[in-house]
């Protein structure tokens, strides 16, 4: 399961979401970049609040045998239609409602999961998570990001049947 398969089933099982592209009610998004998240206000005008934004580029590292990605995701909601501070300091505050709503969906799902390879189990929840806000963008929308870590062991061994052996020639 890929970690925006582990978001978008809880967007479509929270109930202040309820995620669902059968019934008009979608609330989960991928895009492609930070600049794609910032523009998805202006395609999701008709979205309802709130919803996630999820990028689909992740940046990471290899380190030894470990590889780290990082997970950007986005809740973002609506502020009401009156420009005013107020409003959107509203609007940030249940931003980050959800995003920790989420992070505690998340943790129990990891303290669950009984293998030590499972997909929860690799979140990285000891480190702490990165929050911030941002925005805001059109038409009133404010967003929460929180960026998680997912870890996993790889195998950095070279298996010589993988290669062309010099003796072996060009196929």
């Amino acid at each position: 399961m890929t970690f925006h398969s582990i978001v978008r089933e809880w967007c479509r099982t929270y109930k202040d979401m309820r995620d669902s592209t059968t019934n008009g009610n979608r609330r989960f998004y991928l895009a492609d970049s930070w600049e794609e998240v910032r523009s998805m206000p202006k395609s999701i005008a008709t979205t309802f609040s709130p919803c996630v934004v999820m990028e689909n580029g992740v940046e990471g590292a290899i380190v030894g045998g470990l590889l780290t990605r990082n997970y950007p995701v986005y809740f973002l909601v609506r502020a009401d239609r009156q420009v005013d501070n107020d409003a959107q300091m509203v609007a940030y505050e249940e931003a980050l409602y959800h995003a920790i709503k989420f992070y505690a969906w998340l943790k129990a799902r990891h303290e669950d999961d009984p293998t030590t390879t499972g997909e929860y189990s690799r979140i990285n929840f000891e480190d702490g998570l990165y929050v911030q806000p941002a925005g805001p963008f059109e038409d009133g929308w404010v967003a929460v990001l929180i960026q998680f870590e997912r870890m996993e062991q790889i195998d950095l061994c070279v298996n010589p049947d993988e290669y062309i052996d010099d003796e072996e020639g060009e196929p």
